[in-house]
């Protein structure tokens, strides 16, 4: 799976964007980075985010527009990653995007977080599905929201034997403590085949529990504001150390700095902008200025504070030294931060060693990369529906599945072509990489796997909505008319169509012709296996000739696959014989869309089970099913309200059924509604029409004759009212 990663860090100077490959799952998690992009706020976006990271200044007008404007710059860094790589936005099939992080409130009553880059604008355009607001669901449980980098760091950097810290130096610096495992761990991911041994320290999701994580406090934030002070605002960041390099570190004032309360706060804990930001930021400047520093001396003594609080914390809050330290995002770039790093972990190691200090590219792992590449590891733990919080980071109470899903305009046109040119099996009839080893399970985790694929089911859905309503639309035009619905299909989709038919006649009073359903093998097929009927084009074709579908007629071809024989042969003679041709399929640009006049195509992905389109295709096409017949049968008039009104009163309960739908809908009681009916003849429609628009039971059925049928119509014909008038 394609997935890629958007990032701006606390230091806010522009988007990060990772495409990565991904497969399997945790401890089998395979990753593979296709492409790395980094693209710059235009100034005037960064001037005006700055301008309402202040809250004097960050007024809710602005703050309702920035949102939107980083919402189009994070589509625009998506974008341009794809096209750097030599792709396109279809060929990608999901987007975690982390947003920019305007405020948060870790603790307290007022615990919160707010992160702009609206995902309905990156989704809408970039097609793509979007997974954001990953912190608020951590915050939600209990977390502070932060730091979420914890798991992919305990997944990614974990060694057999040494302890490690991944230490990650942007705008604020966090860490996540990494204890040793077995032996085959420390593999890199993308060249091991198989993660998922055990050793002395145990499997690598053990060991994500042991770790954990935390921020420290800044890393290149108040570096960075005291070089824009410096400058004059034409530098934005102390490029490799430089300015840093020129000055001398003030003793006194790292002394007091060093006494902030925050570097004593025990972990979990976790800060930003609201703690070290352009208030704090401006008091240090000042300081400085009064204790006869110059700039450079500020920002030497800045550079020190960090790497000194980096060192405290691995001092005060390790359960064992760290041996090694592998350091990522932007202060890795600063040799003079590197190098007041290594001093201050000098002694920090096992038995007061060095702590041996490395940056993550030597592991594999761009530095500036790594927050992106996290988030779209977590966005794609997000949508196979498992956890990629770190409770022991976080202060979270148990593991939650993180953030929220945008859908994009339209479903990814995927395993259709293999890189070869050649047709491959469709995405229904892949392997699920999320499912490999599920017979080594538990009974609760096999559940729990089912149950996250099958959420995937329903969005899947929602991107076909308006093929939908267009469906409705048309089917309940042709049926007004004298029209049939027929649906077709074989197997699991044959038998889904013909229980959707079998339904209308109780539940909506339909007539048994007005909706049918044809399978491949006929009747003996609902209940056993025909071998051989599904690839019987011929025998589609004979079976819409004996049903005589004319040009008023409705077919809809169900085909998981989309390439069903049998339902192809239907739909071909259905539209050489003038009818409106359907065709719902779960995979993309098949045989059924070169047939059909509208397809729906939700795309659901491999099946838990390989091929077992009974599951997730299975619920796929149910759920379309049901909204196409609901609809088409609230378009005809049989319903008023969402009270089912055309129940014909044939036995005891459905005599009781008219009489509570009378009773509902005209605001009656039991009593009343009885008399009601019994006025009319047992006529349910009748005698709402006849209550309700203060007619006789006579002028009523003349009402709804001259209404096609329609409650609503007929009442507001002689009411002049609204569709918006509740039926109470």
């Amino acid at each position: 799976m394609l997935v890629l990663g958007l990032m701006s860090g606390t230091s806010a100077d522009g988007v990060d964007a990772a495409l990565v490959a991904l497969s399997g799952a945790p401890p089998e998690l395979q990753w593979r980075i296709v492409h790395l992009a980094s693209t710059p706020y235009p100034p005037e976006l960064r001037a005006e985010l700055f301008a309402c990271f202040r809250p004097e200044s960050g007024t809710v007008d602005r703050l309702c527009a920035l949102n939107f404007a980083i919402g189009r710059a994070f589509a625009d860094a998506a974008l341009n990653c794809i096209r750097a790589a030599g792709l396109r936005p279809d060929d990608v099939q999901l987007i975690g995007s982390h947003g920019q992080t305007l405020w948060h409130i870790p603790t307290g009553a007022n615990a919160s977080t707010l992160q702009l880059g609206e995902p309905a604008i990156i989704a809408e355009a970039t097609g793509i599905p979007t997974i954001a607001n990953f912190r608020t669901r951590d915050m939600a449980a209990g977390g502070q929201g932060a730091p979420l980098v914890a798991y992919v760091d305990a997944l990614l950097f974990t060694h057999p034997t040494r302890v490690r810290t991944a230490l990650n130096i942007g705008g604020i610096a966090n860490f996540t403590y990494l204890p040793p495992h077995g032996p085959t761990f420390g593999l890199p991911l993308a060249a091991s085949s198989s993660n998922a041994a055990q050793g002395n320290g145990g499997t690598r999701v053990e060991i994500a529990e042991r770790a954990f994580a935390f921020d420290v406090g800044p890393g290149n934030m108040l570096i960075d504001d005291a070089v824009r002070r410096l400058t004059g605002g034409s530098l934005d960041y102390d490029r490799d150390g430089a300015i840093a390099a020129r000055g001398r570190i003030h003793a006194g004032l790292l002394d007091e700095l060093m006494q902030h309360p925050y570097l004593a706060e025990r972990p979990p804990k976790t800060t930003g902008r609201e703690m070290f930001g352009r208030q704090f930021g401006e008091y240090i400047w000042q300081r400085g200025i009064a204790l006869g520093l110059s700039g450079e001396d500020i920002v030497a003594t800045l550079s020190m504070f960090t790497a000194a609080s980096i060192a405290q914390a691995h001092r005060a809050f390790l359960p064992q030294p760290a041996d090694e330290v592998i350091v990522s995002g932007g202060g890795a770039h600063n040799p003079t931060l590197m190098r007041f790093l290594a001093q201050a972990l000098a002694n920090c190691g096992p038995n007061g060693q060095p702590v041996q200090v490395r940056i993550s590219d030597e592991l594999g792992m761009p530095a500036q990369a790594k927050e992106a590449v996290a988030f779209a590891v977590l966005a794609y733990e997000t949508w196979h529906g498992r956890p990629g919080n770190l409770p022991a980071a976080t202060g979270a109470q148990h593991p939650v599945v993180l953030g929220s899903i945008t859908p994009g305009r339209t479903p990814p046109a995927t395993d259709v072509l293999s890189a070869t040119g050649q047709a491959t099996d469709p995405t229904t009839e892949a392997s699920n990489p999320a499912t490999y080893n599920i017979d080594c399970l538990s009974t609760l985790e096999v559940v729990d796997l089912i149950n996250a694929e099958d959420r995937r089911v329903a969005l899947a859905v929602a991107t076909q909505r308006e093929q939908i309503a267009q469906a409705i639309d048309a089917i309940a035009e042709c049926m007004s008319q004298g029209g049939r619905l027929i649906y077709v299909g074989a197997g699991t989709s044959g038998r889904l169509g013909v229980l959707d038919a079998s339904e209308m006649p109780p539940t909506y009073n339909a007539s048994p012709t007005q909706v049918i359903g044809l399978i491949a093998g006929g009747p003996a097929a609902l209940t056993g296996a025909i071998e051989g009927a599904e690839d019987n084009a011929a025998q589609g074709r004979a079976d819409v000739a004996a049903a005589r579908v004319g040009e008023r007629d409705c077919v809809i071809g169900i085909a998981a696959s989309g390439n069903t024989p049998y339902v192809l042969g239907a739909l071909d003679e259905a539209k050489a014989r003038g009818a409106l041709t359907l065709g719902l399929t779960c995979n993309a640009d098949t045989p059924l869309h070169r047939i059909a006049d509208i397809v729906i195509a939700p795309i659901v992905g491999p099946e838990v089970i390989s091929g077992s389109t009974r599951m997730k295709a299975g619920t796929a096409t149910k759920l379309v099913l049901n909204t196409i017949s609901t609809g088409v049968m609230i378009k005809l008039g049989k319903t008023f309200g969402n009270l089912m009104v055309d129940v014909q009163a044939t036995n005891n309960k459905l005599r009781a059924r008219a009489r509570r739908i009378v009773a509902q809908a005209c605001n009656l009681s039991p009593e009343q509604a009885s008399q009601l009916l019994a006025r009319c003849d047992g006529e349910v429609k009748t005698a709402i029409v006849s209550h309700l628009a203060h007619l006789t039971p006579e002028q009523a059925r003349t009402q709804l004759a001259k209404a096609g049928g329609v409650v609503r119509r007929a009442i507001e014909a002689k009411n002049k009212g609204d569709c918006s008038e509740s039926p109470s």
